[in-house]
């Protein structure tokens, strides 16, 4: 079932609205489109919930559907597919801040509401963002960059600055229009969108309404109040008050208020919006279903749920199904409703109105709708299909929803990879063309405690809590045990029944051992078997070894070559962390082109030379241990005995590389002091797998000290060496890890 991971070229491209966006990283959606398909073949996307997917797809050369229910959405594919110019979106703001607002105009108007005085130069100046406190009547802080003086950062709001802040023109008129342009007449919606109209504070809601208002009377051509529109809609991302502080990565889920947040000056807010709309050079037409030519290159779109596509195309129309599995979001959607209801009025939030009164999207909500679209996608399977999901920001939960989903419709998981660094699943399935009988909790849990075993045993060493969980899950979904009878029967628990039994073996007796974290969740922490048995050597000694190899093979090689071949060894659940990457290439290589990110074996890491080395430290070793009055024998390990001692004094295991396990492994003499000899360039490397294992931590603090070559070489030429110095220099220095500065990429 394990199968390469395929990884992007580049990050997740900075989107519009992307804190509610699944991150998907630049040329990823290529790359398998290239790899699976052909030019020409037709791919469908049933979510639309990432406009870069569908873009990427067509940009590509492939021909494809996306199908989207959100008008939002919808809209974002419309302005970046359309590859908007700078200048356009500067003419299209610059008509509204020449609108007149009153007796003067809306941009010098809508700045003043942030003005402040400068802490430093007492100059007025206008504040980026406004810092509060949740449940305050006045923000606390202004984050500045005064013009006049260059002071940054943050500063108390002086009295005088509060009361000017503080003076608003009223808020009643303002949310009234807000509140009728997403419900119209509709009454049953008016206390549900007034509770999230809560998510507006004053200011905001006065800037955003008033831009609004000011639109219909603007003198603009229809493509400049398109790109308006784009920019409106990002400073009403920016204008709620889900924006905690600080947080680098806001995601909310819920419209809840946090304990700080930040409210950024919405005009500024307008002017940065506009690089973030610009993502592709060239446009690509976006074609409506139904009423274009299937022969058409650009983005196929229908505005609707997949399950409703009309007109439908034949059985095998499809060559492919891209899904990009969204998480549940009741913020986003909420907020969606609003800024539909703003921008095109009542009207327009007829798709989702629903969205305005459902406050539950548990895991159980989300899992049947995702098996709804499954179920859809069903109609359109045929023996050649492809049906892969990227599942990003990949969590337990959202994965088994996933995976729960789809195998409630009637589909095996053929094949899986993750990465832990770029938090992302991906899935193939196929659909079960024969039904696989009644699966009970009994038979899944059997099924589960092997797959578990199987898992840690291929790996090596212990995982965390998620690792195991996706093994576990995803081994079920292959082997179609994933979807319990009894538990599907009820839709609105079958997710967290599946997930209990999931987890039952966590507590097992006799099963798994918690080797590091705390004991208050079983998500902290590393999880190993309480009977190992025989087991794979460590995946990180693996990896150090492949690239070992590929290094003494290349003269050079890049970066992406590296991943790439270590990504075909070491697949599907197996993927190694970048990190685990990086610090077994820096043990063995230098990167001698950072541009181009080219690695290059160190001259000293030659084999003839590592071991000509390895030979000679052997005899050092031998040598001091006739010096100091030892009977030597043996080459691995190398004994020193006392002359009236049957136990070896010390046992020493000459290493060139960091792979410790093997000699961890193996079954020793009775020896009072174990001694692992390496280069000073595995101090790091070994210093790092100690750090990611607590087992083979305690196993080598225990039972070995670990020495570099410099100071067996250093003690061997020292005529003044004791037994008393030797003991107590080998303890100075153990393996002490400092994280790399480099990245990957």
């Amino acid at each position: 079932m394990d199968i390469p991971y395929i990884p992007g070229s580049g990050e997740p491209p900075e989107l519009p609205l992307s804190r509610f966006i699944p991150p998907v990283p630049v040329g990823m959606v290529r790359s398998w489109c290239d790899k699976y398909l052909s030019p020409g073949d037709w791919v469908l996307e049933p979510f639309g919930f990432n406009p870069m997917i569908p873009i990427e797809i067509a940009s590509a050369g492939y021909q494809v559907l996306t199908t989207i229910n959100n008008p939002i959405h919808a809209f974002m594919l419309r302005v970046i597919a359309s590859a908007p110019q700078k200048d356009t979106f500067v003419a299209a703001l610059q008509e509204l801040a020449t609108a007149p607002k009153g007796d003067e105009r809306m941009e010098p108007y809508i700045r003043s509401l942030y003005s402040v005085s400068c802490s430093n130069c007492n100059q007025k100046i206008e504040a980026e963002s406004f810092l509060w406190e949740k449940g305050s009547d006045y923000p606390f802080a202004a984050q500045v960059d005064c013009p006049y003086c260059g002071t940054v950062g943050e500063q108390e709001i002086s009295e005088t600055d509060r009361e000017y802040i503080d003076a608003l023109p009223p808020i009643q008129l303002h949310q009234a229009r807000a509140l009728n342009r997403i419900v119209g007449q509709d009454n049953t919606l008016r206390s549900s969108v007034m509770n999230a109209l809560n998510a507006y504070p004053s200011r905001p809601m006065i800037v955003l309404q008033t831009i609004i208002n000011k639109l219909d009377s603007l003198e603009q051509t229809p493509r400049e109040r398109e790109l308006l529109t784009a920019l409106i809609l990002s400073a009403a991302d920016q204008g709620n008050t889900l924006w905690a502080h600080p947080s680098p990565r806001s995601r909310p889920r819920q419209i809840v208020v946090p304990n700080v947040y930040q409210e950024r000056n919405l005009w500024k807010a307008m002017e940065d919006a506009i690089e973030k709309w610009q993502l592709i050079k060239t446009s690509l037409p976006i074609l409506e279903w139904g009423e274009t030519p299937l022969d058409a290159h650009g983005i196929h779109l229908f505005n609707g749920r997949f399950r409703e596509l009309n007109p439908k195309p034949d059985e095998n129309f499809f060559s492919a199904v891209m899904a990009t599995i969204p998480r549940p979001n009741q913020a986003f959607w909420t907020l969606s409703a609003l800024w539909t209801g703003w921008i095109w009025g009542h009207a327009a939030v007829g798709p989702i109105r629903n969205v305005l009164v459902r406050q539950r999207y548990d895991w159980n909500w989300h899992t049947n709708a995702l098996s709804s679209v499954f179920e859809a996608i069903k109609s359109y399977h045929h023996i050649g299909l492809r049906l892969w999901g990227l599942v990003a920001e990949n969590e337990p939960m959202l994965l088994l929803a996933t995976l729960l989903g789809a195998a409630a419709a009637g589909f095996s998981l053929s094949a899986f990879s993750h990465a832990v660094d770029d938090q992302i699943a991906q899935c193939y399935w196929e659909k079960r063309l024969l039904t696989t009988g009644t699966t009970r909790p009994s038979q899944a849990i059997i099924s589960a405690r092997e797959k578990v075993k199987e898992y840690l045993k291929q790996k090596g060493e212990p995982a965390n809590y998620q690792q195991i969980h996706t093994a576990e899950i995803t081994g079920l979904a292959n082997d179609n045990k994933l979807a319990i009878d009894i538990f599907l029967q009820n839709p609105n628990s079958a997710a967290s029944e599946t997930q209990k039994s999931i987890e039952s073996l966590f507590i097992e007796e006799d099963l798994l051992l918690r080797v590091g974290g705390g004991k208050a969740s079983i998500e902290t922490g590393e999880w190993w078997l309480q009977h190992p048995d025989k087991s794979n050597l460590p995946l990180i000694d693996r990896v150090e070894r492949h690239l070992l190899s590929l290094l003494i093979k290349k003269s050079e090689i890049s970066t992406k070559e590296i991943k790439a071949a270590v990504y075909e060894t070491f697949q599907g659940l197996f993927t190694p962390e970048d990190k685990v990457i990086l610090n077994c290439l820096e043990s063995y290589a230098d990167l001698v082109d950072q541009e181009n990110h080219l690695w290059k074996l160190k001259d000293n890491e030659q084999a003839y030379l590592r071991e000509a080395e390895v030979d000679q430290i052997r005899e050092i070793i031998k040598n001091l241990g006739k010096k100091l009055n030892y009977k030597t024998s043996g080459e691995d390990p190398i004994l020193w005995f006392d002359e009236a001692q049957t136990e070896p004094a010390y046992s020493f295991y000459v290493l060139s590389t960091a792979i410790v396990s093997d000699i961890i492994k193996k079954g020793h003499r009775p020896t009072q002091r174990k001694v692992l000899v390496f280069p000073g360039s595995r101090a790091n490397l070994i210093a790092f797998k100690k750090q990611r294992n607590p087992v083979l931590s305690d196993l080598l603090d225990q039972d070995f000290i670990g020495v570099k070559f410099r100071l067996i070489r250093d003690l061997g030429a020292n005529p003044l060496v004791s037994r008393e110095l030797f003991h107590e220099q080998i303890q100075v220095d153990p393996p002490e890890y400092r994280a790399s500065q480099l990245v990957l990429f």
